[in-house]
């Protein structure tokens, strides 16, 4: 009898030993698989989102097709589908002077437009819009974003909100609707389209008197005679079809037109690292060349088009442009003061600006 109680003792011993070691195995298992898991980044990770993508040009303009599009479509394939986005062109969701706060107030949540259609709000951007830094505008968008990188007081500016990437439109001409201008005398007294409070000091200062108007109303202030000419560049020739409206452009490369694309900075927070890694990898310098090349593309196609329409080009001569440029030292003088004044480095970012053209032309 004790023998068979033995028998039964060391059976159910060892059931139990066969038992645990495979609850022991099944729970080392699930730690492996879960330690595998959590060194593996889920590509997926993070809320949905259908962004809201305001800008104040045409929806057909290059900018939207090949630079924001592009740029929805690579998040949403980065995401697995999750973030996608509208785009709001032609100023739908608000005035040119509005898209900074739509941005700021999270109506929209990506916006995109005109440094200066936002007076006083930029004032050390506005070194980019002095004349003869560049004739490219991929270059121009390198300083601009650069010079965003290494100066705080830049940063402070876009603080409201994060910035993806800033950028400059090709170098700004004349565009002249029925007189030629081969000469600094020839702008006296013309009324001139002007982009931004500080290219109405630069036309003041080639004796032209300017008038503040976002470029979707220029075409019908030069087919109306309300101007007579405008500073923009060539691809307005082609994208607002002022070739229509035109007859001489003046070639000198005046000024620079800066571009801010930011986001909302709550959204921005709010997104995983995953997405923000994402969104970082697509924007920055390589975005802002990006921009500014399609802007260079988009230059070069209106001034074949403003010649093919028999638009007369006028390129001013080494001589002609020392006039341009010395009748303009005092506007630079004059900003850089302000600058310093309001305790801003205007000097500084201003050599800095004419270090890096140098460096990229």
């Amino acid at each position: 009898m004790k023998k068979n109680v033995t028998l039964r003792q060391a059976w159910l011993l060892s059931l139990f030993m066969l038992v645990t070691l495979l609850m022991l195995t099944a729970c080392g298992s699930d730690t492996t698989a879960d330690e595998t898991n959590s060194e593996e980044p889920n590509q997926s990770e993070g809320e949905t989102y259908n962004l809201s993508v305001s800008h104040h040009l045409p929806s057909h303009h290059p900018i939207q097709t090949e630079v924001l599009e592009p740029f929805l479509a690579e998040l949403e394939a980065g995401t697995d589908g999750r973030i996608t986005g509208d785009i709001y062109a032609a100023n739908s969701l608000g005035d040119p002077s509005a898209h900074y706060e739509l941005a700021v107030t999270g109506v929209a949540d990506i916006s995109l437009t005109v440094h200066g259609f936002t007076p006083g709000v930029f004032p050390l951007v506005q070194v980019i819009e002095f004349p003869f830094f560049t004739k490219s505008a991929e270059k121009g968008s390198e300083i601009i974003w650069r010079l965003y990188e290494e100066f705080p007081e830049l940063q402070e500016e876009h603080a409201d909100t994060t910035p993806l990437w800033l950028f400059t439109a090709e170098p700004a001409q004349i565009l002249s609707a029925s007189k030629p201008i081969k000469t600094l005398e020839d702008m006296k007294g013309l009324r001139v389209r002007s982009p931004s409070p500080l290219a109405n000091k630069i036309i003041e200062a080639l004796g032209a008197t300017p008038v503040s108007m976002p470029m979707g109303d220029v075409y019908e202030a030069l087919a109306r005679g309300t101007i007579d000419a405008a500073m923009a560049p060539f691809s307005t020739a082609h994208d607002y079809n002022f070739h229509e409206v035109i007859d001489y452009i003046t070639v000198g490369y005046f000024s620079m037109t800066p571009f801010f694309s930011v986001m909302n900075t709550d959204l921005y927070e709010s997104l995983s690292d995953h997405d923000r890694e994402l969104i970082d990898g697509l924007t920055g310098l390589k975005m802002a060349q990006h921009a500014g090349a399609t802007f260079d593309k988009a230059g070069e196609r209106g001034k074949q088009t403003a010649q093919e329409k028999g638009v007369e080009l006028i390129e001013l001569d080494e001589d002609q442009l020392a006039l341009w440029q010395e009748a303009l030292e005092p506007v630079i003088e004059e900003w850089i003061n302000e600058m310093e004044h309001a305790g801003l480095p205007g000097q500084a970012i201003y050599d800095r600006a004419v270090e890096l053209s140098e460096e990229l032309n």
